[in-house]
């Protein structure tokens, strides 16, 4: 008898969760006509896709937090350089990048951009590609139908619609004030482009979100990256490898937040916190003297002080005893294991 009421109230929570995605979702169907894009004109934006594999040191500074072996998509945006999502291939030592016709060309990771999260890399022998052309992030409407495009040899396309632009704090150091949440889910989001019906890139995907549509709610989907955040960073990164302006300083932190308090989950190897004396388990007070109580509070309080280099006090509370700190911040760029070439 028992066994026949769990069952039941199993299949009655799967009705529910049907019936939520029937209603998130009709609009899909609705208007299925509206701003789709063309079998033909699809193929040839999926010549722009690229998959890309790397190889990380083990003695990286991301290799225990993000592996060694990583692997997702990329899209090409000019004729020597694809862009990414920056974790797939920070510090890699090797990078192999697979076009739509199934050749393999070796590549190099050429820029990065923790601040926005991007990254680009280009081929390393010559190589004729063909590109998309950035869109206009700020312009995307509620019923518009938009492409998840990862490379095929990662996993398949999907349409999406926009949910939300709400704020996104990160646990490493990291806040997009704007990202794009999308529905459904697309299970190989990492580095796959977010495109319109006009094949324009929107975003880059970067993470699964399990409340994309409303903070708390069950609405699995994908955050992406907004493309109008590369373009003022964009030929620095391909310049120089990094951004040459509004360097935000890194501490070296893990954090979360619990009931209004900040706690320490992680402290980066010879990062400006460990060098400091911060450790796992300490609760973050206050910031140069200012109250933090959320993620958001905090990083933004951080990066008021100035540009990476600058030293900032932070109090924090271990076994019941506050304590203080001077953290010297430095460049994450400058943090991270980098090739010769980069």
């Amino acid at each position: 008898m028992h066994v026949g009421i769990d069952i039941l109230k199993k299949n009655l929570a799967k009705f529910k969760f049907i019936f939520f995605l029937f209603i998130i979702f009709s609009p899909f169907f609705s208007n299925a006509n509206n701003g789709s894009i063309d079998k033909n004109k699809l193929q040839l934006y999926f010549d722009s896709i690229v998959s890309i594999d790397s190889i990380i040191p083990e003695n990286a500074r991301t290799a225990k937090s993000l592996g060694t072996v990583r692997q997702g998509s990329g899209v090409i945006i000019d004729d020597q350089t694809i862009l990414t999502i920056g974790y797939i291939v920070i510090e890699a030592k090797e990078i192999t990048i697979g076009l739509r016709n199934g050749k393999k060309i070796p590549g190099r990771l050429s820029g990065y951009d923790h601040t926005s999260g991007f990254g680009i890399i280009s081929p390393i022998i010559k190589t004729e590609l063909k590109s998309l052309k950035l869109g206009n992030s700020s312009k995307i409407d509620l019923d518009q139908l938009l492409y998840i495009l990862p490379s095929p040899f990662k996993g398949s396309g999907s349409i999406a619609k926009m949910v939300s632009r709400r704020p996104f704090a990160g646990w490493w150091e990291y806040y997009l004030d704007k990202p794009i949440y999308t529905l459904p889910t697309n299970q190989s989001w990492a580095g796959s482009p977010l495109i319109n019906s006009n094949g324009e890139i929107l975003g880059i995907g970067s993470l699964f979100i399990a409340d994309a549509a409303t903070p708390g709610i069950m609405s699995p989907g994908n955050m992406f990256v907004p493309i109008n955040l590369l373009k003022p960073i964009l030929k620095d990164l391909k310049k120089y490898g990094r951004r040459k302006s509004n360097i935000k300083p890194y501490i070296g932190l893990s954090s979360q937040e619990n009931n209004g308090k900040i706690i320490v989950t992680r402290v980066s190897q010879d990062g400006p916190s460990y060098i400091a004396g911060i450790k796992v388990n300490d609760i973050i007070i206050s910031v140069n003297g200012n109250l933090v109580k959320n993620l958001k509070n905090f990083y933004k309080t951080v990066w008021s002080t100035g540009n990476s280099g600058v030293s900032i006090n932070i109090d924090v509370e271990r076994n019941g005893k506050a304590i203080n700190f001077k953290v010297k911040s430095v460049d994450r760029m400058d943090y991270f294991i980098k090739k010769n070439s980069y």
